[in-house]
């Protein structure tokens, strides 16, 4: 039965009140950080009345006044775009490496940008956007260093820089996919969780073709669970859903997910399964497995699973199916399934699977 991972970062919000819109929180960062650079260069500008600092801080309100945009179109079309997200990480780096173009040693106080923009963008966005911001800065830091007279004559800063947004990016990779790991992974079980299942449902639903319809949902509730945490402690149930969860995963084909929802409950998102009886072979097999399950940290145990089975196969016609309606039909069969007692199986009925039934 492996499991099909996903390393889908939320979006993590540094200010409160967009916590889960990171495109508008960076807009505001944009403007009101952009605006704190624009000031200083108004002040030096005042002082100083040369030309590139003149031209440099005219780049940095153009750099606020496209904060700007990005906050109005985060605003009008707040859903995450495909196209809006890696443009606006282009821009980011390119309107900044335009900065050190046309300022030369003026605009060097901006060099921390860059790697603020590496941070943001990993941290808000994922590897993705985080290998995209490295490599537009990169290629415009060696531009730079091939054609711009002050970056040209000193090439080992340039180097000691590009080897610092290397390394850099290398290190929040790293600690992005140990933190997007974190976030879709239940902590007593390892599992996937119910963010990383649901990713995963809805993946699946999105598959067109002859693949589509193909899946099973199985969600498992223990039977005689609360009877091992009351005869043997917390310990000894954790570690029932340890050697459970343990003796699910070395059966899962690979593709497969297999998730925690919390307590006693697991879901298994099987694929390839093209009707009842394959599911039914699955539920079988998890059956097996709790059957065999008879003694936990040296204490015995009669455990079984009431399981609920919702086939993802949609008619033609009917409202599109949602992770969520799935998962409420799955929870609907399995506690029909434990009203006939333990170590049951119930398939959840076409009635269950309409969105807001």
């Amino acid at each position: 039965m492996g499991e099909a991972h996903s390393h889908s970062w939320p979006g993590q919000g540094f200010l409160g009140a967009f916590l889960k819109t990171p495109e508008k929180e960076q807009a505001v960062l944009r403007v009101s950080l952009g605006g704190v650079v624009l000031l200083a260069y108004l002040v030096a500008a005042s002082v100083y009345r040369t030309r590139s600092i003149y031209e440099t801080t005219a780049l940095v309100a153009l750099y606020v006044a496209f904060g700007g945009l990005t906050y109005v179109a985060a605003t009008v079309a707040p859903e995450r775009s495909r196209l809006r997200l890696p443009l606006t990480t282009i821009s980011d780096q390119a309107l900044l490496i335009a900065l050190l173009a046309v300022g030369g040693q003026v605009a060097l106080p901006l060099l921390w940008v860059v790697f603020w923009f590496l941070v943001g963008a990993g941290c808000r966005y994922g590897q993705r956007m985080l290998a995209l911001s490295c490599a537009v800065a990169l290629s415009g830091l060696a531009g730079l260093m091939l054609w711009h007279p002050w970056w040209h004559a000193n090439l080992l800063a340039g180097l000691g820089v590009a080897l610092s947004l290397a390394a850099t990016s290398i290190y929040l990779a790293v600690l992005v996919r140990r933190l997007e790991k974190q976030a879709a992974t239940d902590p007593l079980t390892g599992l996937s969780n119910r963010v990383r299942l649901e990713h995963a449902i809805a993946r699946t639903l999105a598959i067109r073709g002859p693949e589509a319809n193909q899946a099973a949902l199985l969600l498992v509730d223990l039977d005689g669970f609360k009877e091992v945490n009351d005869a043997h402690g917390h310990a000894v149930g954790d570690e029932l859903l340890r050697s459970f969860a343990a003796a699910l995963a070395s059966g899962m084909r690979r593709g497969d997910t297999l998730a925690r929802l919390g307590g006693d409950e697991f879901v298994l998102l099987a694929h390839q399964i093209h009707d009842r009886a394959g599911a039914l072979t699955i539920a079988t097999q998890i059956h097996a497995i709790l059957s065999t399950l008879c003694t936990v940290a040296g204490h015995p145990v009669i455990v079984s699973g009431s399981i609920g089975v919702c086939m993802l196969a949609q008619e033609s016609g009917a409202a599109p199916l949602d992770a969520r309606t799935l998962m409420r039909a799955a929870d609907s069969a399995m506690y029909r399934a434990k009203s006939r007692g333990n170590g049951q199986t119930v398939f959840a009925e076409a009635h269950e699977m309409r969105p807001g039934a």
